[in-house]
């Protein structure tokens, strides 16, 4: 009878070490669109000179280093082939923005990127590497 209890015993600590094992595992890290997902729509980066845009179904964002933020009304990228192009202009100046999907290494970082990216803006071209969201263009 002894050993009836003792087996019992075992058996019930062995599955509550299983149980929490598996509570302790952690979900893996997710991909940088799934946390862009609902939010983002296209975002890129650039460096020498830094610079980066952001585009959201409200507009699009974008920075250059020492100079003022810039918005633009959202519209539809355009599309050629493997490349989303997309054209506005605001008060003040227009941008041109090309993300074509190719692999990009950013020059600084080593990291790997889907999309190329290329932005002309006040007259300045501009490289660098970007991602896209998942929401609908």
């Amino acid at each position: 009878m002894k050993c009836i209890f003792v087996l019992l015993a075992l058996l019930l600590s062995a599955c509550q070490g299983v149980e929490s094992q598996t509570q302790k595992t952690a979900e893996p890290a997710p991909e940088r669109n799934d946390r862009m997902a609902g939010v983002v729509i296209w975002w890129a980066h650039g460096t020498e000179p830094f610079w980066k845009f952001t585009a959201d179904a409200d507009g699009v964002n974008f920075e250059n280093m020492g100079e003022p933020m810039q918005d633009f009304p959202y519209r539809v990228f355009g599309a050629e082939d493997a490349t989303r192009i997309f054209d506005a202009k605001n008060a003040s100046t227009s941008i041109r923005i090309r993300m074509t999907h190719k692999t990009c290494i950013n020059a600084m970082s080593g990291a790997e990127y889907a999309w190329t990216a290329e932005v002309v803006h006040a007259g300045k071209k501009l490289q660098g590497c970007g991602e896209r969201g998942r929401l609908p263009e």
